[in-house]
């Protein structure tokens, strides 16, 4: 069994018990790990124990008393989360969302969502979802949904090197893949977007803040001098949301122009929501009229004329003539 998985159900096994667990009981439950010579067996205990009170569980031992015989316990009323006051269905979507990212075998804080699931589960006295949760932790550190090619490696060796704050270099295919440069980078954090996993970063080949599809990193090389010293420190203003949520006309492609755009109603949530979150929305009769800031007018473009003939660019009149060019394009190819 892989430490890490022995240490979740370790955890696991204490805090479920009704009272203290033994030490027979414990390496009856853990044969393969707590096997062989006695003195072996307590110390690869008593080196997990420490594993998991820097993990911030501890295990201690009660001596018997009139009530409860002698054993080992993790205390509950110190390890339990607070009541997080959600309604069941929330508690239910938060750990299924959880779960789901286990699974899915491409999460760079694997361990410490599994352990915060764990948590969950016991807050949330939910029969069997701990069980649960260490079924997708096995099912990850076992190898299942690694025929992903090497992103999993790449989000724990950066998740690593983002939170100690180490320079990478990358070995980076274009958008092609045609050419690959290499280049330093400063990570700044990962984010999911379109089923992708991108890294953010100050890239020094460029001089500025540049995103990184992890499907097109060939090779990544931490930087191992000074271990316990940061190569750089992430700006104030720098924001992963916002970069996380950016649409395809907020891309840094020309200065930042006002954009409007009409929609005929009815107008759907869906179509809302398909312009982002910094979109504002101006009701009118028989429709809406999108307010936005573009720095890809392209991209934006390619959005409206994509919902077809209910919705129309009002502004800026270059775009807007630009829309009227393609669509007289299209209408000559028809004719």
């Amino acid at each position: 069994m892989q430490k890490a998985q022995r240490l979740l159900d370790l955890a696991a096994l204490l805090l479920r018990a009704a009272e203290p667990v033994s030490w027979r009981d414990i390496q009856e439950q853990f044969q393969e790990d707590y096997g062989g010579s006695e003195d072996a067996a307590i110390r690869k205990f008593e080196r997990d124990k420490a594993d998991l009170l820097e993990l911030g569980i501890p295990v201690r031992w009660l001596a018997a008393d009139e009530d409860l015989p002698a054993g080992y316990l993790i205390d509950k009323d110190d390890f339990y989360l607070p009541d997080l006051k959600l309604p069941p269905e929330d508690l239910a979507l938060l750990y299924l969302s959880g779960s789901a990212a286990l699974a899915g075998g491409e999460f760079p804080y694997a361990r410490d969502l599994a352990h915060a699931l764990e948590k969950l589960s016991f807050a949330a006295r939910s029969p069997g979802a701990s069980e649960a949760a260490a079924m997708a932790a096995r099912s990850l550190s076992s190898g299942e949904g690694q025929g992903r090619g090497q992103v999993p490696a790449l989000l724990e060796e950066l998740s690593r090197a983002i939170a100690a704050q180490k320079r990478v270099h990358l070995t980076y295919a274009g958008a092609e893949r045609t050419e690959t440069t290499a280049r330093d980078v400063d990570p700044y954090g990962l984010y999911q977007s379109g089923g992708s996993w991108f890294l953010a970063g100050h890239c020094h080949l460029r001089g500025a803040l540049r995103t990184f599809h992890l499907a097109r990193i060939q090779a990544l090389e931490v930087n191992r001098a000074q271990p316990r010293s940061r190569d750089f420190q992430v700006p104030r203003d720098f924001s992963l949301a916002e970069l996380a949520t950016r649409e395809a006309w907020e891309y840094a492609v020309h200065a930042a122009e006002k954009a409007r755009v009409r929609l005929d109603g009815p107008v759907s949530a869906e179509d809302r929501a398909s312009f982002g979150p910094r979109a504002r929305f101006l009701d009118e009769a028989g429709g809406v009229v999108v307010e936005l800031e573009v720095t890809n007018a392209e991209a934006l473009l390619r959005h409206t004329l994509a919902l077809g003939e209910r919705a129309e660019v009002l502004a800026p009149a270059r775009l807007r003539r630009r829309a009227r060019a393609v669509l007289q394009g299209l209408a000559r190819r028809r004719a």
